[in-house]
């Protein structure tokens, strides 16, 4: 295991620590948008996150979800002589807030870590349902400690597929989640994008549809799915661009061309 993806498993389980330990408890609720709500554990979370890495890897840099979704950079000069600025922290500290607020355990940290472009480490750790899902580039995929693969199934049909819906959704959306429910064996809203990723990563769902989607939702999902025999692409099959393109199809690899005619179709 490399040295960013045990500095990632640290942060994620202590973070999941503050997570636990405020479940049960009444939130401090604020709204960044409508129907978008974040808690002041969220915030305080994403600090202690971004402080230990700043603290660890000075040079590099943060792109998280709640301080107003900017890329961070520590001031302090790095002692390496290798410049760090390819490396980007992408950190939700909580995906699934809404989950969190109303006591649903479906909540997960997310962290992953790029470099020139490419993850090269995924954490998504959900301390309520005491799952660790994790992986690395060049390597297989985990959920506490045993490896992972995707489903093996092949229709559509007999498919358990997962979504989320926008806040604020257009009329397009409703016909990709109607067309999924005529063609997929079934459709759960499970809220937590980064976890639906890994529900499919581990053969528990087949395949995921989401749009709008945020860099901090999917970015370790995708490494871990992809590590696990997965694949995610933009609706139109391409290489997901997840820095810009929130329109994201994942699958177990099997079920995507049965799933990109299913979005295809939904033309308006």
């Amino acid at each position: 295991m490399n040295e960013y993806l045990k500095f990632a498993l640290k942060l994620a389980k202590e973070a999941g620590k503050e997570i636990a330990k405020n479940f049960d408890l009444q939130k401090s609720i604020e709204f960044k948008s409508v129907k978008n709500p974040v808690t002041t554990i969220d915030r305080h979370i994403e600090k202690v996150i971004t402080k230990s890495i700043n603290k660890a890897y000075p040079s590099h840099k943060i792109l998280a979800e709640e301080f107003n979704n900017k890329l961070t950079k520590s001031t302090k000069k790095s002692s390496s002589k290798k410049s760090d600025d390819e490396f980007l922290w992408i950190i939700d500290p909580i995906d699934g807030t809404k989950n969190f607020i109303h006591g649903i355990p479906f909540v997960a940290v997310s962290i992953a870590l790029q470099m020139n472009g490419e993850i090269i480490a995924g954490v998504v750790h959900a301390p309520i349902l005491n799952q660790t899902f994790y992986s690395a580039k060049n390597s297989a995929s985990y959920l506490n400690g045993k490896k992972i693969t995707v489903s093996k199934a092949k229709k559509l049909e007999n498919a358990l597929i997962t979504t989320g819906m926008q806040p604020i959704f257009h009329e397009k959306e409703i016909t990709y989640y109607t067309n999924f429910c005529k063609k997929a064996g079934a459709v759960r809203r499970l809220g937590s994008a980064a976890l639906d990723l890994c529900y499919i990563a581990c053969g528990k769902l087949d395949g995921c549809f989401e749009t709008a989607l945020k860099p901090w939702d999917i970015a370790a999902g995708i490494l871990i799915l992809k590590n696990a025999g997965g694949k995610t692409t933009s609706f139109k099959g391409k290489p997901l661009n997840y820095l810009k393109d929130g329109n994201v199809l994942s699958s177990n690899t099997l079920l995507h061309p049965q799933m990109l005619k299913t979005i295809d179709s939904a033309k308006i």
